[in-house]
């Protein structure tokens, strides 16, 4: 009994200890101040906030591709004929051919393409072979014309891809040194252009391919970068509200700098300056490419309804997480800019380094 008290309270001990990531502790520990300065109250940041940026269910994102008897070719194909191309087909229809992952789903249909070519280019003179070209033929046009939703079913179907486009629970780290995220971002590119290049450039192998899922699946920053914007909306737009939610004669009734201003002032130096806007530059620095990676994907032809809308709610170019960034940025600077030129303390007036030296 006493055992199972201990390890009870050991459990509760270990949780209680259990702190919320730096990042999240500075920008409540900005509001806080910001709110006794200003005598203001705001409101704690809801997680549940994230789920307006939850991936869509796998099954909406799928789209209908036309369902090919091709295993009937190796019934009209001889072996010594085009052998690579009834390996390909056996191969799909294999136990686990019916459970390729995405980025083997879509080189495959590369790899498929490329046989019946050349199966056709074997039989092309070959009159008794004549009604079989022409179903080859007929086969191919079907299945290059499905091109681009075998690639948008092949990404959707995939966990990397998923992984990568999924919220995550921790924002952005604090961090010294710039985030980067250079691989997965390049491989988003990179998918992206292949995908655009349907179906004139067939896919190309699973060599290619694989690793470009397999960068997606090894980084964490997407996912992280959702949450910090995310929070950081929440963050700058609380902070903005208390600062306009005060009249200028508050903090200075004769325009000029008070105790209070001058407590304020610290407050936009040390932590605003010092601990948000750091998260800022390293949100806005991984932000730039990976929106222009999304909005690269988003062109892609043929792309599901859902997918397309998710990846405008998070990278468009209106009303998206992205952007309404950019204007809880613009707002919050602006706001700070009139509080403190109201005090005469902004950068360059006699405020601003008088304040700083106390």
């Amino acid at each position: 009994m006493l055992r199972l008290v201990v390890i009870l309270l050991v459990c509760a001990f270990a949780t209680a200890c259990q702190r919320a990531p730096e990042a999240s502790r500075q920008m409540d520990n900005y509001l806080d101040r910001v709110g006794r300065v200003l005598g203001q109250d705001w409101q704690a940041w809801d997680e549940d906030t994230l789920s307006q940026y939850r991936l869509p269910s796998r099954r909406n994102r799928m789209q209908p591709v036309p369902q090919l008897r091709l295993g009937m070719i190796d019934l009209v194909v001889e072996s010594n004929q085009c052998p690579a191309l009834q390996q390909t087909v056996a191969q799909r229809n294999s136990s686990l051919g019916k459970v390729m992952p995405g980025s083997h789903l879509l080189a495959y249909e590369g790899e498929l393409l490329r046989n019946l070519d050349a199966c056709m280019d074997i039989i092309k003179d070959d009159a008794e072979r004549r009604a079989l070209h022409q179903q080859l033929s007929e086969i191919a046009d079907i299945k290059r014309a499905s091109l681009p939703r075998a690639f948008w079913n092949a990404l959707n179907a995939s966990s990397e891809f998923e992984h990568y486009m999924r919220f995550d629970n921790q924002p952005l780290p604090v961090s010294q040194e710039p985030l980067t995220d250079h691989g997965a971002i390049d491989a988003l590119r990179h998918l992206a252009e292949i995908g655009q290049a349907l179906p004139a450039r067939l896919p190309p192998t699973q060599s290619t391919l694989e690793p470009l899922f397999e960068a997606l699946q090894r980084s964490d920053r997407s996912g992280q970068l959702i949450h910090s914007l995310a929070r950081l909306n929440h963050t700058l737009d609380q902070a903005t509200a208390m600062l306009r939610a005060r009249a200028p004669a508050f903090l200075c009734p004769l325009g000029q700098p008070t105790r209070r201003s001058r407590t304020l002032l610290t407050v936009f130096t040390t932590f605003y300056a010092g601990e948000i806007q750091p998260q800022m530059a390293q949100a806005q620095r991984l932000g730039q490419p990976w929106q222009a990676a999304i909005l690269q994907l988003g062109h892609t032809a043929e792309i599901p309804s859902a997918t397309a809308t998710y990846l405008q709610r998070l990278a468009g170019e209106e009303r998206s997480l992205w952007e309404r960034y950019q204007r809880s940025i613009q707002a919050h600077s602006e706001a700070w800019q009139d509080v403190l030129g109201a005090c005469q303390q902004r950068p360059g007036q006699p405020g601003w380094d008088a304040g700083r030296r106390e």
